[in-house]
């Protein structure tokens, strides 16, 4: 008993931290993974964040607004690649030429996300072995590895929720449409929704949560939390995958059609009610078990040998012909 109510309060913890639609829809900053704030080396894992959001013209962006991080630890070493990458230096540089008050602004957040690595950091521990940050060297490099692993991680984690939708009931999905206020939509424009799912594995570990911020039918945020502590500091965000706001079209291949199974049903569940679909002979003899005539008017009527639904069927019969 004891065990459950540890797994329902991880639970429910994981939720008001990480999956607040407020906190994917709306501003809020995630810090980037680095490996020296990294809590723990000493286990495999792989890791993605995938980070994008609308540059503000009146406020100068603090955080990179375009970057992905994809990040393999193996044997103790751990391997960084970024996409989208800015020196930081470049870009606070860029921010006090530019912030000059009462001015639009430009983005000093100049690499954005394209699919391609230009940034690599490998590790031993917290030990540098390696680190280029020129993209036609590390693209020409790594590109095929980044690919692949990441590619193959997020199918992986996809899959997994997939599972969690399809065994819905006992990984407990919640789907949540709230109506997009209308200053929202053009004049004309059908009404659309915004849609959250969230689920949890088995052992109540790991929460899954998908959103559909702009109604548009499409899933831009995806996020994988799992409570074991692991993290890269403050801000660190959902610990395996943290995508927000994806805009790129094979990311999107991969994850865009959560929310709409979730709320409309998969395949594979359909699949799982047609096998279990009574029969109309099934449903039929339960018919005739629940509801009968009553004793007495039974008994008057076979005396009177009458059967009404016989007559019934009769008049159907000849009403068809």
């Amino acid at each position: 008993m004891a065990k459950k109510i540890g797994k329902y309060l991880a639970y429910i913890a994981a939720l008001c931290i990480f999956l607040q639609p407020a906190l994917y829809s709306k501003d809020h900053e995630y810090l980037p993974i680095d490996i020296v704030k990294l809590s723990r080396y000493d286990e495999d894992r792989v890791m993605y964040q995938h980070i994008e959001t609308p540059h503000g013209e009146f406020s100068q962006d603090q955080a990179d607004n375009s970057v992905a991080s994809l990040m393999v630890i193996k044997d103790k070493r751990v391997f960084l690649f970024r996409d989208g990458y800015d020196s930081p230096e470049q870009a606070r540089l860029n921010m006090a030429m530019y912030d000059k008050g009462g001015q639009l602004l430009p983005d000093i957040w100049i690499n954005k996300i394209d699919g391609v690595p230009d940034y690599v950091l490998v590790t031993d521990r917290k030990i540098e072995i390696q680190k280029n940050t020129t993209k036609e060297w590390v693209s020409s490099n790594y590109q095929d590895f980044y690919s692949r692993v990441r590619e193959k991680f997020l199918k992986k984690q996809v899959a997994i929720f997939l599972s969690l939708i399809v065994n819905r009931r006992e990984a407990e999905i919640a789907v949540e449409r709230r109506r997009l206020p209308k200053k929202t939509l053009v004049e004309g424009e059908a009404v659309r929704y915004i849609t959250t799912v969230t689920g949890r594995t088995a052992d109540g570990g790991t929460v899954y949560y998908a959103e559909d911020a702009d109604g548009d039918g499409v899933t831009e945020t995806f996020t994988v939390n799992c409570s074991d502590g692991f993290h890269w500091g403050f801000r660190s965000g959902p610990n395996v995958v943290c995508i927000v706001r994806n805009t790129q079209k094979d990311i999107e291949n991969i994850i865009g059609t959560l929310t709409n199974l979730a709320y409309n049903g998969s395949p594979e569940e359909e699949q799982i009610i047609k096998k279990t679909f009574p029969t109309p002979e099934k449903v039929n003899s339960m018919i005739d078990t629940l509801y009968n005539i009553d004793a007495e008017t039974e008994r008057f009527l076979k005396k009177n040998n009458i059967n009404l639904e016989e007559g019934v069927n009769r008049k159907s019969s000849q009403e068809k012909k």
